[in-house]
C-alpha cells in the first residue's frame, strides 16, 4: 500500500511581485477546514520573536505578531522579516506548510486590523496651521 503525501501550495518563488510585496497570513485552519489547535497555537508561535520588556510584560516583535481576523486565529509575519532574517521568515512558512495550514498574502495585513475610525485619522491631513513635518519633542 501506498501513501502519498499532502499537496502543499507552492512557495513564493523569489521574482514573485505579490509575495514580496506582501505580509504573510497564517490562518489558523487547516486546509481542510479543521480548526488548528492549540486554541493558544499564535501565541506560542509569535513567541519564537517576543522579548519580555522592564515591566516584566511579554513584548512580541513587530515583524511577527498574533492576530484576530474574521473570527479565526492568525499569525502575520511582516514582509521586512524575509529580507532581515529569511531564515527566519522560511522557519514561519515552513510551519504552516508542515501543519497544512491556510496561508495568504495580504499587501498590509497589519493595517487591516485596525478600527474603521484609526484606519481613517492616520489618512487624514494635519489642520491649517500645523507642520506636518515639524516633530515635537516631549
Amino acid at each position: 500500500m501506498t501513501l502519498s503525501a499532502p499537496v502543499a501550495p507552492p512557495l513564493p518563488a523569489s521574482g514573485d511581485a505579490e509575495a514580496l510585496s506582501s505580509d504573510l497570513v497564517i490562518r489558523g485552519v487547516t486546509r481542510s477546514g479543521q480548526t488548528f489547535r492549540p486554541s493558544d497555537w499564535s501565541d506560542r508561535l509569535c513567541g519564537v520573536m517576543s522579548v519580555f520588556g522592564a515591566d516584566e510584560q511579554l513584548r512580541y516583535s513587530p515583524l511577527v505578531a498574533p492576530a484576530l481576523r474574521e473570527g479565526l486565529r492568525c499569525v502575520i509575519v511582516r514582509r521586512e522579516l524575509a529580507a532581515l532574517e529569511p531564515r527566519l521568515f522560511k522557519f514561519f512558512l515552513s510551519f504552516a506548510l508542515d501543519n497544512e495550514l491556510q496561508i495568504s498574502y495580504d499587501a498590509d495585513a497589519v493595517a487591516t486590523l485596525l478600527p474603521e475610525a484609526a484606519r481613517r485619522l492616520s489618512q487624514e491631513v494635519p489642520p491649517a496651521g500645523v507642520d506636518a513635518g515639524k516633530v515635537e519633542d516631549y
